[in-house]
């Protein structure tokens, strides 16, 4: 019986620290980190690989500026998202129209690409621009965004 009483208090004592050994084992590793201005029309494209089923992180803030999105895909599929047509994209990695994300989700192995978009292409838009007069300036309607993306 006491032996049995010794087991349960190590196994108490020491069970918080078993998810400081997996974060030694697996550390989160950064693979994006920025405060960037994306201008109107303009997407920035970022392109990451893991090398197994991995936990991926995405926070991004928009700071100021139309609302923007937020999509994860494969390379194929980008091809199709920046030449303006249908494209399809990882839902859970991904947040069409926003201005805040914080996304967890277990991914399997490849390459991806994520794209923080400020184009008429995806689900928000830049506002519409002016009347049409060449003497008139169009405003450009950029976004200023900080990102981080991390693999775990």
């Amino acid at each position: 019986m006491r032996s049995l009483a010794i087991l349960l208090t190590i196994v108490i004592l020491t069970s918080g620290c078993l998810s400081n050994v997996e974060d030694t084992i697996n550390p989160e590793k950064e693979l994006f980190d920025d405060t960037i201005f994306i201008d109107e029309d303009e997407h920035m494209k970022l392109t990451w690989t893991i090398d197994s089923v991995r936990t991926i992180r995405i926070n991004l803030d928009l700071l100021e500026g139309p609302n923007i999105d937020l999509y994860t895909m494969s390379e194929t599929n980008y091809e199709s998202y920046k030449d303006c047509e249908a494209f399809n994209y990882i839902t859970q990695l991904s947040d069409p129209d926003t201005s805040n994300v914080n996304i967890e989700f277990n991914t399997d192995e490849g390459t991806y690409v994520t794209v923080i978009d400020n184009t008429d292409c995806g689900d928000a838009q830049p506002p519409e621009q002016g009347s049409g007069n060449p003497l008139v300036a169009d405003e450009n309607d950029r976004a200023r965004v900080e990102y981080r993306i991390t693999a775990q």
